[in-house]
């Protein structure tokens, strides 16, 4: 299984579009670290593999993240980390 932010020099069968959506909530301690949060990559990274092995996919292209927080009014703040590619299979394993 792989992951790739472009693409690869190699024909494949598309299998669709897989995405994953990690959601943080921020202590009052924790507001100015947000770029602390690697850990947050490998749980969505850890889901987009799992949704490609359940369609059978050996890989995932075009793999991108978005980043994001969220204040809510006089609540907590969250980090929401949103990743999507495009699920592969190759012809010639």
């Amino acid at each position: 299984m792989f992951l790739t932010t472009g693409e690869i020099n190699q024909s494949y069968m598309i299998l669709g579009v897989v995405n994953a959506t990690i959601k943080k909530t921020l202590t009052a301690e924790q507001i100015d670290e947000v770029d602390c949060y690697d850990d947050l990559y490998d749980q969505v990274k850890t889901k987009l593999i799992e949704r490609t092995v359940a369609k059978n996919g050996d890989g995932i292209i075009s793999v991108h993240f978005v980043p994001q927080i969220v204040n809510v009014a006089i609540g907590p703040k969250y980090v929401l980390l949103h990743g999507y590619g495009t699920a592969i299979s190759l012809p010639n394993k």
